[in-house]
Parts: structure tokens; sequence; C-alpha cells
């Protein structure tokens, strides 16, 4: 578990009222509907943008963190599928893994692509697999307040109150794509972000939380989580 000053968190966001619409992060064929009966894992070694909170809240995996991230993944899986999918989980080095693009609503996405795939089951690729804490902070608009003119006009400005807030948080984010082995065909691709937010202090249920969230949405709206 790790302390720290709020000060020395890393990257500040802010977001605001009246957003654009929201373009899909993620895209499933129509014509994939069988679930699968087993799924080959194939992904590259996470990146720990801070490293130091790795050592304090994980830290007898600190310099093999794939000790501890397969078996966690495995773990969430085999939940979220209720052990109905034979999984294998293979670490590859990135030049296995080969960068393609798709696109969503004429956004552009950087999907992965194995090299060789085998068998005749389906292939998740994840890549690009990044932890960050973070603190991002928001503006919140709140309803409209009476203010008193300074002339003494019985009648009243309203205004808006607007206030910033922070959120601390750990990260994980990753792209991912699913192969039909025998075909090569994309079934499925996208990019999730999942946070675990705290209050002050870091802890490896925050590391926990991140993992299962993030395998939730890589699963979400595909035919796997079909009874």
């Amino acid at each position: 578990m790790r302390f720290f000053p709020i000060i020395a968190l890393l990257a500040t966001t802010v977001l605001f009222c009246g957003c654009a619409p929201r373009v899909p992060n993620f895209y499933v064929e129509p014509t994939w509907t069988e679930k699968p009966t087993s799924i080959s894992v194939v992904y590259n070694e996470p990146i720990i943008e801070n490293q130091d909170d790795l050592e304090d809240d994980l830290g007898e995996y600190a310099d093999n963190f794939d000790q501890w991230f397969n078996p966690e993944l495995k773990k969430n899986l085999d939940l979220f599928t209720k052990n109905s999918i034979e999984f294998s989980l293979t670490k590859v080095d990135s030049e296995a893994i080969v960068p393609d693009t798709a696109t969503i609503q004429d956004s552009t996405f950087m999907v992965p692509s194995v090299k060789n795939m085998d068998g005749d089951g389906v292939y998740l690729v994840l890549s690009n697999i990044i932890f960050s804490r973070r603190e991002d902070a928001y503006m919140h608009h709140g309803p409209a307040m009476t203010v008193a003119k300074s002339t003494g006009n019985p009648n009243a400005e309203l205004e808006a109150s607007s206030q910033y807030y922070t959120e601390l948080g750990l990260w994980v984010s990753a792209d991912y794509a699913y192969y039909d082995a025998q075909t090569g065909n994309r079934l499925a691709f996208g990019r999730w972000a999942q946070k675990s937010k705290f209050t002050y202090a870091m802890t490896k249920g925050d590391w926990e939380k991140c993992v299962k969230g993030l395998v939730k949405k890589i699963l979400v709206r595909t035919p796997i989580l079909k009874h």
C-alpha cells in the first residue's frame, strides 16, 4: 500500500458538459453468434507507468508482473464465463502481434492481430495493456442561484454555480480483437479502459478491480457470455 500527496499525481483531465456524441469503442460482427468452446488468449507484457506503485502494492511481482497478471486474467475469464469455455493464455513478444486498423463511425482504431493462429477455435488478442495511476479533474455545473445586483435592484440575477472536483484512480486500458482461427476473420474488436477509484491510498485491490472490470468489458455483447 502506498500513500502519496495529491500534487505528486501524474495527469489531470478536465471534462466539460455538453460533449459531442460519444463514438462506440467496440464492435461485434453480427454474424458471430456461436459461443466458442475454447479461446486462445494472446497478449503482450503490460506496461506499468508507475513502477513504485507496483512495488508497493504487488511487491513480490515487481520483477515479474506476469506471474500475477496471467492468473488474474484467467481467473476473471473463468468467472464471467462460469468455466464454460476453455481458456489458454500465452504472453508473446511484441513482434508476434501485428497492428491493424478498423473503423467505427468514421473513427479509426488500432486493432491487434497475431501472425499465426492454430486450430479451429477463437483467438483473443490483447495489446497496449497499460496500468496508470492518475488524478482526474472534473467541472461540475450546479443549479443556478440568485445573486443580488450591486445597484440594490430587488430583481436578482441568475448565475450557474460551477466547481471542480478530483478523483484518484488506477486505470487500465487495452486494445483487443477476436478472430476465427480457422478462417482468420475478425469477429470483434475495440478498446476499453477501466478505473478503480480510491480516496488516498492505492492497494492490491485496485489492481484486481481493474483487471476484473476490463475483462467484463472485453466480453460484453459477444456470444461468449451466452448460457
